[in-house]
């Protein structure tokens, strides 16, 4: 990731599973199994404009994004069987395992703004899980 980001890697030792490139507003994170990337958080603030299908996921009132949220969980049922529709997590993220997407937020001031994090197909059905999923607890304290 580091290559492709154009950065270094700080901070980075044996078991780690975060690396953050915080001048360019994204975190990553790694599987402890193979230390591949499985996870890429976008910071609101300073981070780059993620879209998908049209539509930018990053930034954005949670509000907005609530009619997309629901129109993409009901087109998502020829996925395989726990990898479709919505998903809420136990701190309220709203989460689309089907695209391996978690729809976190990010305070600033008196408003939050969408933080997207991107999860690899293994994470993707606990990817809103924050007590059993393998999204690092680390991502899960970002407010």
């Amino acid at each position: 990731m580091a290559e492709a980001l154009g950065k270094p890697i700080s901070g980075w030792g044996p078991g780690s599973q975060w690396a953050p490139f915080s001048s360019l507003g994204v975190d990553t994170y790694y599987s402890r199994e193979n230390e591949k990337l499985a996870a890429v958080a976008i910071d609101p603030f300073c981070g780059p404009q993620v879209s998908y299908d049209g539509v930018r996921l990053v930034s954005r009132l949670p509000s907005e994004l609530n009619p997309w949220v629901e129109k993409s969980a009901e087109s998502l049922k020829d996925m395989p069987q726990g990898l479709n529709g919505l998903r809420i997590g136990l701190n309220g993220e709203v989460g689309l395992p089907g695209l391996g997407l978690v729809l976190r937020c990010q305070q600033n001031g008196d408003y939050v703004r969408t933080r997207p994090v991107f999860v690899a197909p293994e994470w993707a059905e606990s990817c809103t899980d924050s007590w059993e999923g393998s999204i690092p607890q680390r991502e899960w304290g970002v407010y």
